[in-house]
């Protein structure tokens, strides 16, 4: 990713209501909470930071524990491409499963529950922001995706598996695998289901549907009478 020196870097905990917001503090290279703002505040807010092209914004991405996106996952990376669009800075997701759960942790018997939760939006902030800087690798960088037009008639498959690519066709019997935030929201704005478990797929399919550089990453216990690589 490069270096992150002089660059303005952000942490944000998106929710329905409000957001807490973090900032890396470059002399000491300390992400610090900074403050809590309502959501619909948001994109105004970051608009008057005066952001460039290069400056980072890293939205902690929610996940069932399972492992599976959900509607909040979809609001925050609906938010996230708004802010793209305006803004044009870079923009990360990192997983903020343990983030709550990792803040009572690291400061039970210190100060009271009470106390924590009211600070919880910047504090949760901190550790998404402090999650990124410490394994910047973990982190998924908000990127559009192409939108692959198929014009074949799909009428004779029984069965089709799309894996992480966005298509822009109506389908049956489709199972969707969507692993990359963008191509999720791509397909929950539609109104189709998708999970990031191999273990909701089935075993075989007659078809599935990917591109040439995800075809290496399909699971071998997965198997197709046919592989249409986009």
């Amino acid at each position: 990713m490069g270096t992150i020196k002089n660059l303005k870097i952000y942490g944000i905990d998106y929710g329905t209501r409000k957001c807490g917001i973090a900032f890396l503090k470059q002399d000491i290279n300390i992400p610090l909470p900074k403050e809590t703002i309502p959501s619909e505040k948001l994109l105004e807010y970051l608009v008057s930071l005066d952001l460039n092209h290069d400056d980072l914004i890293v939205f902690g991405l929610p996940i069932s524990m399972s492992g599976r996106y959900s509607k909040q996952s979809f609001l925050s990376i609906d938010e996230a491409i708004k802010i793209k669009e305006r803004i044009g800075c870079k923009i990360y997701f990192v997983d903020e499963r343990l983030t709550t759960s990792s803040l009572y942790s690291e400061v039970k018997g210190q100060v009271s529950y009470k106390k924590v939760k009211k600070t919880k939006d910047q504090n949760s902030s901190v550790l998404i922001l402090s999650n990124f800087i410490q394994s910047p690798g973990n982190a998924i960088a908000l990127e559009e995706r192409e939108v692959y037009n198929l014009k074949k008639d799909f009428s004779n498959y029984k069965d089709i598996l799309i894996w992480d690519v966005p298509v822009d066709k109506e389908f049956e019997n489709v199972s969707i695998f969507a692993k990359d935030p963008w191509i999720f929201w791509h397909y929950y704005k539609k109104g189709f289901e998708s999970t990031t478990l191999i273990s909701d797929l089935k075993d075989y399919y007659d078809l599935i549907i990917t591109t040439k550089e995800n075809r290496e990453k399909i699971q071998v216990n997965i198997n197709c009478n046919e592989l249409m690589c986009l």
